[in-house]
C-alpha cells in the first residue's frame, strides 16, 4: 500500500465541486475520502454540510476518523484542518505532502475550482489550526 498523499497526487486537476464524492468532481472532504478508499479505508462518515463546515462539525468528523490532533507541525501524510480567513471557522482540509522547496499540500482550491498541488508557505501555515496523523491511525 502506498503513502496517503501518493493516492492524492492522482486527484490534481480534478474539477471542484461542493460535496464531489467522485473523479468528476470533489471537494476538500471528497479528496480524503477518495484517498482513504484508495488506501483500502472505506469507513467513512457521510456528514451534512453547508458552503462552509460550520459549529466544528469538520473537526468533529476529523477526530472520529484520525483520533486526536497531533501536537507537532505537519509531516507527509498529515491532514490538516485550516482556516481560509482570518479569524474565520476552520472550514477546510488538506493532504500534506513532499514538494521540492519543502513541503506541499494537495486540497480541492475552490477559488481555481479544482484540486492543487501547491508549496506549502508559511502564509497557508498561519491557517492551520490542527495536525492529523493517517500514519498512527492507519
Amino acid at each position: 500500500m502506498k503513502d496517503f498523499h501518493y493516492h492524492a497526487h492522482k486527484y490534481i486537476g480534478v474539477p471542484f465541486r461542493h460535496r464531489g464524492r467522485t473523479t468528476r468532481g470533489l471537494d476538500c472532504v471528497g479528496l480524503l475520502i477518495l484517498a482513504a478508499q484508495d488506501c483500502g479505508y472505506d469507513h467513512y462518515e457521510e456528514f451534512p454540510y453547508g458552503r462552509e463546515p460550520r459549529n466544528s462539525i469538520l473537526a468533529g468528523v476529523l477526530r472520529r476518523h484520525f483520533g486526536n490532533p497531533v501536537d507537532r507541525e505537519p509531516e507527509t501524510n498529515d491532514v490538516v484542518l485550516m482556516r481560509l480567513r482570518k479569524g474565520g471557522e476552520p472550514s477546510h482540509v488538506g493532504i500534506i505532502t513532499t514538494h521540492p522547496h519543502g513541503l506541499g499540500i494537495i486540497h480541492a482550491h475552490g477559488a481555481v475550482e479544482k484540486v492543487v498541488y501547491q508549496r506549502l508557505t508559511d502564509h497557508m501555515k498561519t491557517g492551520i489550526v490542527e495536525v492529523y496523523s493517517w500514519q498512527e491511525k492507519y
